[in-house]
């Protein structure tokens, strides 16, 4: 089971990869049309045979068998780079989610050091703010967007009401 800590940094982590998932989701695209493209062009005719030699019973796959079996497996590579891309689109819609939750300024905040690779004196200079309180400000919002990404809650803070009769 996760601690709670672990999702804070699993959101860091989904943060400070965020680029790095569209690059793959967009390589991944391609690689499938790559893969559909090659199935289309890929096209085994069965090969008249002719003569005395018997046919049949040997190991080797015919033409079309052959084909066939390149196609199975271009297939499966397709459902495969499908799923990876499912799998992180999903991330990147409960990141971007996450995100318009925000106030602006923390928005800008994490976006700015996470995404975009600012230092927390740069972004604090932009914001207005100090360097500490930049980085405080989105140890915060990343602890917020944890709860959004994750829907779970700080077992500490939850608030607990105890009626006593």
């Amino acid at each position: 089971m996760k601690e709670y800590s672990d999702y804070i940094q699993t959101t860091r982590t989904y943060l400070k990869r965020y680029n790095q998932f569209k690059a793959t989701i967009e390589n991944l695209q391609d690689d499938i049309d790559g893969l559909k493209q090659a199935i289309e062009h890929d096209v085994a005719a069965p090969i008249s045979r002719y003569g005395d030699e018997p046919g049949g019973g040997t190991p080797e796959l015919n033409a079309v068998e052959a084909a066939a079996a390149r196609h199975a497996a271009m297939n499966k590579r397709i459902a495969e780079a499908q799923a990876s891309i499912d799998s992180i689109s999903r991330i990147i819609r409960k990141v971007d989610r996450a995100l318009g939750a925000l106030p602006d300024e923390d928005k800008r905040l994490i976006v700015g050091h996470y995404i975009d690779r600012k230092s927390w004196r740069q972004l604090g200079r932009e914001e207005y703010l100090t360097e500490e309180w930049a980085c405080e400000k989105a140890r915060r919002a990343v602890k917020e967007m944890s709860f959004t990404i994750f829907a779970k809650q700080d077992e500490q803070q939850e608030l607990r009401f105890v009626f006593f009769e």
